[in-house]
């Protein structure tokens, strides 16, 4: 009764969608997907709402919206989805249907992981490992529009650019140099692994966090961590959860030119084969979108 039948404009793809067809399935939905027991695959979403439920009245038939549908009920990569209300949100309309469907699973995995998880406050420095990944690219922005002064990692020269063009103060190339050794010891407020270094915690965040305030936070498994040297605090990993109310959040960042979507390429859903392929190559740079042929 609180669901909204969605037509589907766009979708994207994101690493959990990779991980559903391997061993995250099975955790998140208690079974393994085989040509038997299959389920559907997509968490992103954006489309128009064609029906409402009868105990659904935050929005109306012919809203254009857009949604990152929960861990229990996703399954986006279709023509029609049906979502509760409390996980979707107006499309801002100053981008298309396409944009709106990059922006739900990583912006609100970085939103979670800077703002509930380490708490970032205006005025704070935040190291971003990842930078040019898609949760890196979000998080950069929103960073920056909570006010923080932004240090991030990108590899080579094409991800140094996109990165720098994020407005990014400090960009390091992790392809000449190590990241621990480009930034002064116990200087930053927080780090933020986006899902590109393991050990990071282990290693090298315990130098650069400061002493008694730092915070670490990452989208990874953790391998073996170690307790603080100093009183920099560990947040560890963390599951990003569907939300309408954070997705309305990050409308305001969007509307007003703070969060701008960063679109690698666009596929048709009967090229999601070959769309699998290109999130799965290292010349990624942005969201691989789907868009229907409608």
């Amino acid at each position: 009764p609180n669901q909204l039948r969605i037509k589907v404009h766009s979708a994207a793809l994101n690493p959990a969608d990779q991980k559903i067809m391997q061993d995250f399935g099975l955790a998140v939905t208690g079974r393994q997907p085989s040509a038997g027991n299959p389920f559907g695959m997509g968490f992103d979403v954006a489309g128009t709402v064609i029906d409402t439920g009868a105990n659904a009245h935050q929005f109306k038939v012919g809203d254009a919206v857009f949604a990152m549908a929960p861990y229990s009920n996703f399954g986006t990569f279709a023509e029609f989805v049906a979502i509760d209300e409390q996980f979707v949100a107006l499309k801002p309309s100053n981008i298309t249907f396409e944009e709106a469907a990059s922006i739900p699973y990583t912006a609100l995995t970085s939103y979670q992981a800077l703002h509930e998880h380490a708490n970032l406050k205006s005025g704070e420095r935040v190291l971003i490992l990842g930078g040019s990944t898609s949760t890196g690219m979000a998080a950069i922005q929103l960073a920056r529009a909570m006010g923080a002064h932004v240090i991030a990692t990108a590899r080579g020269c094409q991800d140094f650019l996109l990165v720098q063009s994020l407005g990014t103060e400090k960009v390091i190339d992790v392809s000449k140099q190590n990241w621990v050794d480009a930034v002064d010891e116990h200087s930053v407020d927080v780090v933020y692994d986006c899902g590109v270094e393991r050990k990071a915690w282990n290693r090298d965040a315990q130098t650069v966090l400061k002493k008694d305030s730092g915070r670490f936070v990452t989208i990874n498994p953790m391998l073996q961590p170690r307790a603080a040297k100093f009183g920099a605090k560990c947040i560890g990993e963390i599951m990003v959860h569907a939300s309408g109310e954070q997705l309305k959040e990050l409308s305001g960042f969007v509307s007003s030119g703070a969060l701008k979507p960063v679109i690698d390429s666009v596929y048709s859903f009967d090229q999601l084969l070959p769309a699998l392929e290109k999130l799965e190559s290292k010349s990624v740079r942005g969201k691989v979108v789907l868009r229907a042929a409608y």
